[in-house]
């Protein structure tokens, strides 16, 4: 009488095995750069919601204002904003002479971590670009409207 075989062979689990190693190797990158697109668009996000009180501030007074964080009391050349998030720093000054103005964003944490993403304007806000010149984040990590 033969034998029934019961179980797996160790070919057969290194089979296995070698199928999980491929498909992780092709999904930890794929996921490391979805995270960091997600990470990009905190800024994007953050600088997202000054736009609108830059472009009335600069419709208003002809200059841009010092931005200031949400607690602190504002001046009137100032403006409270949201300026830091867990992954990137808007910083308080606008660059450049109104209308023309550079909000940065400098990212400060996982793999864009001290790279920098810009949202410039030359019409006093009514349009901003983002990915403005000086952007050294990489573009696969942009969002499809900054590319």
């Amino acid at each position: 009488m033969k034998k029934m075989q019961k179980g797996f062979t160790l070919i057969e689990l290194m089979i296995v095995v070698a199928i999980i190693a491929i498909l992780a190797a092709i999904a930890i990158p794929a996921y490391n750069d979805y995270v960091t697109r997600a990470q990009v668009s905190e800024a994007v996000s953050l600088a997202g919601g000054l736009k609108a009180p830059l472009a009335e501030y600069g419709a208003n007074e002809a200059d841009w204002p010092e931005l200031v964080g949400p607690t602190a009391t504002a001046t009137a050349t100032q403006i409270p904003a949201t300026l830091v998030g867990e992954y990137a720093t808007i910083s308080s000054e606008i660059d450049g002479t109104y209308p023309a103005g550079v909000i940065t964003a400098t990212m400060t944490d996982g793999r864009a971590d001290t790279q920098i993403l810009n949202f410039a304007t030359t019409d006093g806000g009514a349009t901003w670009e983002c990915g403005a010149t000086g952007t050294t984040i990489e573009s696969k990590w942009l969002p499809q409207a900054c590319r």
